[in-house]
């Protein structure tokens, strides 16, 4: 840049009182344009490479290959953790589907595409704190990561198996191998979630992508779900898992002591005499807990007790009366051809009497 020459051009003067001129006035104020103009302009360029590589950053779909935030780009789970899982078992999801989690691409309303580095990106599971947020808000990091659940010194992981962390494939990954090893009933709230979120390293230049965080879930001890109750149960399930009674409590011994063992033989009980079946589990069984227990029985699957056939028993009796009818048919083709033999044969024996006869 030519470097432009600030002093007074001669015939400039200075009025009196000290002030300048009406020329010298107008050339000092074509001098500090001319070096606002340029200070301006600098600061221009320089904000607008900023925002070029913020768009780089930032990018629409795919997103950004060189560090930043990507808003685009968030991890999800596509199905609902149960209310309540119990340790030591798989984590599954409400239907008993396998828990699935994809990085979506919200501009394009899709899967990342499989071409993506972050299609294969490490993912990491972790255990978060119940009620910090509501299901589906907008996570930043700073809370995510100050409501992870930490782990005492006294205490194991809380999470364990090969699905701790995982890789994704073509932006997608199902989690069939992760279980809890203790309960959340020493948890603040008793709930808890599970984060995900991608592993960063110095080897890698991601953008930051959102985690994604599951539905709140209460876990107990696998124990308990021995303990279980059939919300629909099963004809040959123990009178136990009907509600209202207990394990081993005094309404199954009391039942038992009948011959009550189960589910279906309470039904045929009740559908007998319900006077006398109530009157057998005491006085100070409430009308409520009556009502409960009864018509949960009534919805019982039946015992379907299977019928058993001899292998190709059916088959074979097909063969055999198929073989049977078959000989027969040659049999009575036999005795047939034998008659018309015989009748063939005396008819000719017949013949040659009578010509005998006129000889």
């Amino acid at each position: 840049m030519v470097q432009k020459s600030n002093s007074i051009p001669y015939g400039f003067a200075v009025g009196s009182a000290g002030s300048l001129s009406p020329k010298s006035m107008a050339f000092f104020e074509n001098v500090f344009r001319s070096i606002v103009r340029e200070e301006v302009d600098a600061q221009l360029k320089a904000h607008s490479v900023d925002v070029e590589e913020g768009k780089k950053v930032g990018g629409g779909g795919g997103g950004g290959e060189s560090g930043g935030t990507n808003e685009n780009l968030r991890l999800r789970l596509t199905n609902k953790i149960p209310s309540i899982i119990y340790t030591s078992n798989d984590i599954e999801a409400e239907n008993g589907e396998e828990l699935r989690v994809e990085l979506f691409d919200v501009v394009n309303d899709r899967i990342i595409d499989v071409t993506h580095p972050l299609s294969s990106a490490w993912i990491e599971i972790v255990v978060l704190d119940g009620e910090l947020f509501d299901h589906g808000e907008a996570i930043n990091h700073l809370d995510f990561d100050t409501s992870v659940v930490a782990q005492r010194p006294e205490e194991g992981p809380w999470l364990v198996g090969d699905d701790k962390r995982f890789r994704l494939q073509n932006g997608v990954y199902s989690i069939t191998n992760l279980s809890f090893t203790r309960n959340t009933f020493r948890s603040r709230t008793k709930k808890i979630r599970l984060g995900l979120r991608i592993i960063y390293d110095s080897n890698n230049n991601y953008p930051t992508i959102r985690p994604a965080v599951s539905n709140s879930f209460r876990v107990m001890d696998h124990r308990s779900q021995l303990n279980k109750k059939h919300h629909t149960p099963r004809g040959e399930d123990e009178v136990w898992r009907l509600k209202g009674i207990g394990r081993n409590g005094k309404y199954q011994k009391r039942l038992t002591s009948r011959g009550i063992l189960n589910v279906e033989a309470f039904v045929k009980a009740y559908q007998k005499d319900s006077r006398s079946l109530r009157k057998l589990l005491g006085n100070r069984l409430s009308d409520r807990k009556w009502k409960t227990m009864v018509e949960q029985a009534l919805q019982y699957v039946p015992i379907t007790i299977p019928t058993f056939h001899p292998p190709n028993v059916q088959q074979e009796n097909l063969e055999q009366n198929a073989g049977m009818d078959q000989n027969e048919a040659v049999f009575n083709q036999n005795i047939y051809a034998s008659n018309g033999n015989y009748e063939f044969q005396d008819q000719t024996v017949l013949d040659n009497f009578q010509d005998s006869l006129f000889i």
